[in-house]
C-alpha cells in the first residue's frame, strides 16, 4: 500500500467495475487503507454494493446501474467480445456523467477507478487500476491484438497513472498482460498485491480435501457449477463448495461429505482457503491475488474463451 500513502486529506472517489466481484474485492484493501487519512466515497453497481456493505459497513456507497454484460452459454469468441463493445461504450459514457455530478456535489479531487474507462476528468487526479494493459485476443488475431494493445495503452496514458496490482519487483503475475511490457514508463506503476487477505494470520490445519470456489458472470457461473457438481456427486472427499451467489439464493442441500455455501464473508473465506488442501476455481486475476496472499494451492479452470484467464492459468499453473 506504499503507493496509496501519498493520499492524505483528500476527497477520494473509488469505483470498481461491477463485472463479477473481483474488481470490488481488490479495492477493499485500498478503500480500507485510504479511509485512515481521507474521505472516501465508493461508487459501484448493486452486486458490488452488497459486497462492500459486508466488508466495509461504514463506507458511503452510491449505486450506479450499469447495463449488464452476460456471458454466453457457449465458448466466448472474438464475435462475442465485439458484441460487448457497444455496451461497454454506453456504460463508459453513462458513468462519466453520473460521477461528474457526484464530483461537484462532494468536492471530489481524486478518482481511483478499477476498469471504469469513463472516469477521467480534467483538473482531477484520475487513477486507473488494471492488470490488462495489453488485452489478449483468441488465437489467430495476433495482428489485431497488437493494434488493440497499442491503442489501449495509449488511452490509459490519459489517466494520471495506471496502477497494476502486481509484485513491485521480480516475478510478475500479470506477465505480458501488463507488468512485463510497460518498461520504465512512469505512467504505469506496479503497486503490489491488492488482496483483502494480505494481513491474514494463516491457519495451517487442513479440514477439507477440496474447496470449490465458483465465481464470475452468468451463464458461465451456472455451467461451471453444474460441471463440478457432476464431478463430485460420488466423491467421498470432504468438500466445501462455495457457489458465489447472493445469500438469498435458494441453497443446495448438503450430501455425503459435501457442504454447500452460497457466499462466505472475507474472514470465513480466508479460513476456508487456508484450511483446504486444494482450491478449485477460475483463474480470475483477483482470485489469483488472494491465493498468492494466502499461499494456497489451486487447480485452475479458466472460463472457456476468456483469453485472459486461459493465459493466466497456463502461465501460473506451475506455481499453484
Amino acid at each position: 500500500m506504499q503507493f496509496f500513502s501519498r493520499f492524505v486529506g483528500r476527497n477520494i472517489l473509488v469505483s470498481p467495475l461491477d463485472w463479477g466481484l473481483g474488481h470490488a474485492a481488490r479495492m477493499v484493501p485500498v478503500v480500507r487503507f485510504l479511509t485512515k487519512n481521507n474521505c472516501v466515497t465508493v461508487v459501484c453497481g448493486p452486486n458490488a454494493r452488497e459486497f462492500f456493505n459486508a466488508e466495509l459497513p461504514n463506507i458511503e456507497i452510491i449505486t450506479i446501474n450499469d447495463r449488464p454484460i452476460r456471458y454466453p452459454a457457449h465458448r466466448i469468441t472474438i464475435f462475442t467480445m465485439l458484441s460487448w463493445l457497444p455496451v461497454l461504450a454506453v456504460n463508459a459514457i453513462r458513468e462519466h456523467f453520473f460521477v461528474k455530478r457526484i464530483i461537484k456535489k462532494k468536492g471530489i479531487d481524486t478518482i481511483i477507478s478499477d476498469n471504469r474507462y469513463g472516469l477521467i476528468f480534467r483538473r482531477l487526479e484520475c487513477y486507473f487500476v488494471t492488470h490488462q494493459v495489453y488485452p489478449k485476443l483468441p488465437a489467430g488475431f495476433g495482428v489485431l491484438e497488437k493494434l488493440l494493445g497499442a491503442l489501449h495503452r495509449l488511452y490509459l496514458q490519459r489517466f494520471t497513472k495506471c496502477l497494476i496490482p502486481d509484485f513491485e519487483n521480480g516475478f510478475s503475475l500479470s506477465g505480458s498482460l501488463a507488468a512485463d511490457r510497460v518498461g520504465n514508463n512512469p505512467k504505469f506503476v506496479k503497486v503490489g498485491i491488492l488482496s483483502r487477505f494480505c494481513n491474514y494470520s494463516q491457519n495451517n490445519d487442513k479440514i477439507y480435501d477440496l474447496l470449490i470456489l465458483i465465481s464470475g458472470q452468468e451463464n458461465q457461473r451456472t455451467i461451471f457449477e453444474r460441471f463440478l457438481l457432476d464431478k463430485i456427486k460420488d466423491s467421498q472427499q470432504k468438500i466445501l463448495f462455495v457457489r458465489g451467489v447472493p445469500e438469498n439464493t435458494p441453497p443446495l442441500k448438503d450430501f455425503n461429505n459435501v457442504v454447500f455455501k452460497n457466499m462466505l464473508t472475507s474472514d470465513a473465506l480466508a479460513d476456508a482457503i487456508t484450511s483446504s488442501k486444494i482450491v478449485i476455481c477460475r483463474s480470475g486475476y483477483s482470485t489469483i491475488l488472494d491465493l498468492v496472499a494466502l499461499k494456497a494451492s489451486a487447480i485452475f479452470y479458466p472460463t472457456p474463451g476468456q483469453t485472459e484467464q486461459e493465459y493466466l492459468a497456463k502461465r501460473l499453473g506451475g506455481m499453484f
